[in-house]
């Protein structure tokens, strides 16, 4: 695009970057209609806390999106110093970032795959989409056409199955009321959204970090054998083992989602019955 200017090429390819996401950002909020939700009255934090009690469900994905975030923090955060130093391209680092907007498509494609699976196997392939990007990435070398294709596989996988438990969280919400009588879905989706997030991007800096100064690593120095490998590995090889683990964890979660109709049954019983009693 750029006709053998980097800078003219990069600045071409992230405007057709930015006009692709907003047809993408357009076409997913189109049928967005707004919904009248009736105003109900705040729950007490010691109630919300009962909304946990032998919530196993949300247990399960609170616990893998914690660890999820330590391999997406780290992937993001690590990125920088691969192509520094492994790739010898310190630009690539900008085409990684730019490439991210390309996880919209991924993300479209959730509904269509949970129609064919369900949403534990949803979130299960994303992890093995992503893992499998990961490793492509560290057999390909410096051949920046590979790079780049690997790097976007990751971000289909990553896509999918970091936006999974957003709309997991609601039914741990329907579980905590039909296990206790409370439903809190602000207190339940809160900690298991924001506070896992932020508690596993503190784990995903802090990790990697640790690794990598015992590494040996100085920033802006020729780097030794031994601190390129440890950034290979803490690029390339850790969040393919975190995504191992969060995919071995929720698979706890399909025996819970099977109970799904059968507590939205019983809720909706429970609710006509409280319905007719205030009547």
């Amino acid at each position: 695009m750029g006709k053998g200017d980097d800078k003219v090429g990069f600045m071409w390819t992230m405007f057709f970057f930015g006009i692709l996401a907003v047809i993408l950002l357009f076409l997913a909020f189109k049928g967005m209609r707004e919904r009248t939700i009736a105003v109900q009255k705040p729950i007490p934090f010691k109630d919300s806390l009962k909304a946990t009690v032998g919530n196993h469900p949300w247990y399960i994905l609170v616990v893998s999106f914690v660890i999820y975030w330590i391999a997406q923090s780290t992937r993001n955060g690590i990125s920088v110093y691969y192509a520094k130093y492994n790739l010898g391209n310190e630009q690539l680092t900008s085409v990684f970032n730019g490439l991210q907007v390309l996880g919209i498509i991924a993300t479209i494609s959730i509904p269509f795959i949970t129609k064919i699976t369900n949403k534990t196997m949803t979130m299960i392939i994303g992890l093995a989409i992503g893992a499998f990007g990961q490793l492509m990435m560290g057999f390909v070398g410096n051949n920046f056409t590979l790079v780049i294709i690997a790097w976007i596989i990751g971000i289909m996988g990553a896509s999918i199955a970091v936006a999974m438990p957003f709309g997991m969280l609601a039914d741990t919400v329907d579980f905590g009321e039909w296990k206790t009588g409370i439903r809190a879905p602000g207190f339940l989706t809160a900690v298991g959204s924001a506070f896992c997030i932020q508690l596993g991007s503190g784990f995903g800096a802090f990790i990697p970090s640790k690794i990598m100064a015992a590494a040996g690593f100085v920033a802006n120095k020729a780097q030794s054998a031994h601190t390129l490998a440890a950034i290979h590995f803490t690029f390339i090889y850790f969040p393919v083992i975190i995504y191992a683990i969060v995919a071995a964890i929720m698979c706890l979660y399909f025996k819970y989602e099977k109970m799904e109709p059968k507590i939205k049954a019983d809720l909706a019983e429970r609710h006509a019955k409280n319905a007719q009693t205030n009547e």
